[in-house]
């Protein structure tokens, strides 16, 4: 899909940085009538759609689609639900911020579940990712915790993403293509379920008029926005060290939280600031660690 002369490490920024703009679309269409669940919903199955003849003509061929990767895809499909839902039932800042926690549950995983050593670099990201959640959460100022079903949602998706990141990585590679239709397909699976739980209010199915006014838009979202930036991401990271990667992928936050600050008129205080400094902060020290790892991996092995 790229030319070799392009820098993935380019790819991967860029994508992450759009990615960053997500909650832009995702807001327009709660405006214009669609449920939070329904707006998820319509972010997994519209590409699902334009990606499953390709699939069907993979398994005529007798070639993996994805759908095999069903406990990774479950996972990662399930996290990036209530993301969406999150972006759409709490504050923008909020939601990624609690996403963001993922250094903090990617250490417990892997040294509780993975016997993988504690280091002191671990240390300092899990304590920077719980100072985070503490001051986004309003515990330093208040002595009392504020939280909503969206802040809940986004701090599931963080722990489901991180489980199955966790998965990722002690996989076989498969192909990019077969890592974007199973986000799609098991996102839909994930999204439709959503959608049949009454979280905040009872969910009713979009008018046919209405689904045909956002018809348009929504084609353009999954062929313009979700299809070619999930693309970049997967391919990206086949072609960028595990470091390099997660600190760039750290541009969605920072992206993220500025937009939302910025067009959100959302509240963006010392305590969202602070917060959303030492998620980051924790990611990046995670990221270094783990880059370190790889590196003593490649001498050990070489």
């Amino acid at each position: 899909m790229f030319k070799k002369t392009i820098h993935p490490e380019i790819i991967v920024a860029l994508a992450a940085a759009v990615w960053g703009l997500f909650w832009i679309p995702l807001r327009a269409f709660e405006t214009h009538g669609l449920s939070p669940a329904w707006t998820t919903l319509v972010q997994f199955i519209t590409p699902l759609t334009f990606l499953m003849p390709f699939a069907v003509r993979r398994l005529l061929k007798r070639q993996p689609t994805g759908i095999e990767q069903y406990g990774t895809g479950l996972l990662i499909g399930s996290a990036f639900t209530l993301y969406c839902g999150s972006l759409l039932l709490t504050d923008v800042v909020r939601a990624l911020v609690l996403f963001y926690m993922m250094p903090a549950w990617g250490t417990l995983i892997e040294v509780g579940l993975l016997g993988r050593r504690f280091t002191t670099e671990r240390a300092i990201a899990l304590l920077l990712s719980l100072a985070g959640l503490l001051t986004i959460l309003g515990v330093i100022d208040s002595l009392a915790i504020r939280i909503n079903m969206g802040d809940l949602m986004a701090l599931l998706s963080g722990i489901l993403f991180s489980a199955g990141a966790t998965r990722v990585r002690q996989a076989h590679e498969i192909s990019v293509f077969e890592q974007v239709f199973a986000f799609f397909f098991f996102g839909t699976i994930a999204a439709i379920s959503f959608s049949m739980l009454p979280l905040t209010a009872p969910v009713r199915p979009p008018a046919l008029g209405q689904l045909i006014e956002l018809a348009p838009w929504i084609v353009i979202m999954a062929l313009g926005f979700l299809i070619p930036v999930m693309w970049w991401l997967y391919w990206g990271s086949r072609h960028v060290d595990p470091g390099r990667l997660g600190i760039l992928l750290q541009l969605e936050a920072v992206v993220g939280i500025i937009s939302a600050a910025l067009l959100a008129g959302e509240p963006f205080g010392w305590r969202e600031a602070a917060g959303a400094l030492l998620v980051i902060s924790a990611g990046l020290v995670e990221m270094m660690n783990r880059n370190a790892e790889h590196d003593i991996s490649a001498i050990i092995n070489s």
